[in-house]
């Protein structure tokens, strides 16, 4: 088969049709070359005219340089802030931006982003039986029998309970508490992980703090072996997960990787204390969500509550 070069003729050809909205399988027909020969000058084409993003994106590299925050302020919110208060000028997509990030044009450490890199671990073969579930009066109930209206997420109530470690061998820990639709989370610090300690702490909380409760979703952790007390107290039903199944919890394993944002794995949690933990759990509730139509958690409460939907 013989090869020859595009000449300048067949090139100025070629631009004229792209030009005028010719496909490039359009164009090879009519001039009788190849697709994947214009497809290949076209790419060969742009990247010698190839012009650098800050002639065009200056406001919008400076823009995102000074607002995003990997803690409370992510890619899709930096953007989404930027249209709305600066409509007039050019914006890309959030992929784009992810792409500038990873080429290095940009001042964000792709190392530092809101959602670490790791790399995906194997699944494991098999699962360990599940635990002899306590069913004498129907409070503390398998994750299968967790029933649909939950799994909507349509009201607010329906708790996922979960700690977070700092240190190995240290006694000290976060109960983290969110609520399956709104998001709205919670934190308390413990200075042991006893179960009745535990269980004891999370209903004083959940009481002083008026927390709307209709269900609760705990592991297996040995911290939550006596949450069926609380939960019978509270007058709701405990549902366990299964082992090694920690996707059944997803909105609280999405809120632990927030909170790591502030404490990072590792850290001791016994100088840490309650004030700080309010505090970042006010700045991770005010967060706009893209879930949400980038509203915060406060906002989805109160429409929530003010829809009808919850009755106190």
């Amino acid at each position: 088969m013989k090869y020859k070069q595009l000449n300048k003729k067949i090139k100025d050809q070629i631009d004229i049709l792209l030009s005028i909205g010719y496909s490039m399988r359009q164009v090879g027909r009519e001039l009788n070359i190849s697709h994947s020969t214009i497809s290949r000058y076209k790419s060969n084409h742009y990247k010698k005219r190839k012009i650098d993003i800050r002639h065009k994106y200056n406001h919008l590299i400076d823009y995102l340089n000074s607002r995003y925050d990997p803690k409370v302020r992510s890619i899709d919110v930096c953007l989404n802030n930027y249209k709305r208060y600066h409509p007039h000028k050019p914006c890309v997509s959030v992929q784009q931006v992810y792409n500038w990030i990873n080429q290095g044009k940009l001042t964000i450490d792709p190392l530092k982003m809101c959602y670490k890199r790791r790399r995906r671990k194997k699944r494991m073969s098999g699962m360990m039986n599940h635990f002899q579930w306590n069913l004498e009066n129907r409070t503390v109930l398998p994750i299968s029998l967790r029933p649909n209206y939950i799994e909507a997420r349509d009201e607010i109530g329906h708790l996922e309970i979960d700690s977070i470690i700092g240190k190995k061998n240290e006694s000290a820990a976060i109960i983290s508490i969110v609520d399956r639709c709104s998001r709205m989370n919670w934190l308390i610090k413990a200075e042991y992980r006893l179960d009745y300690y535990t269980s004891s702490l999370i209903r004083k909380f959940i009481e002083e703090n008026k927390i709307v409760t209709k269900s609760i979703t705990v592991d297996n952790g040995l911290e939550f072996n006596t949450m069926g007390i609380t939960a019978k107290r509270l007058g709701v039903k405990l549902y366990k997960c299964d082992p090694y199944c920690s996707f059944q919890r997803g909105s609280n394993e999405r809120a632990n990787a927030i909170v790591r944002r502030f404490i990072p794995k590792g850290k001791s949690l016994y100088n840490i204390g309650q004030q700080y933990l309010d505090d970042i759990a006010f700045k991770i509730n005010s967060m706009p969500r893209k879930m949400f139509d980038f509203k915060t958690a406060y906002e989805i409460e109160f429409l929530k509550m003010n829809s009808g939907a919850v009755e106190i």
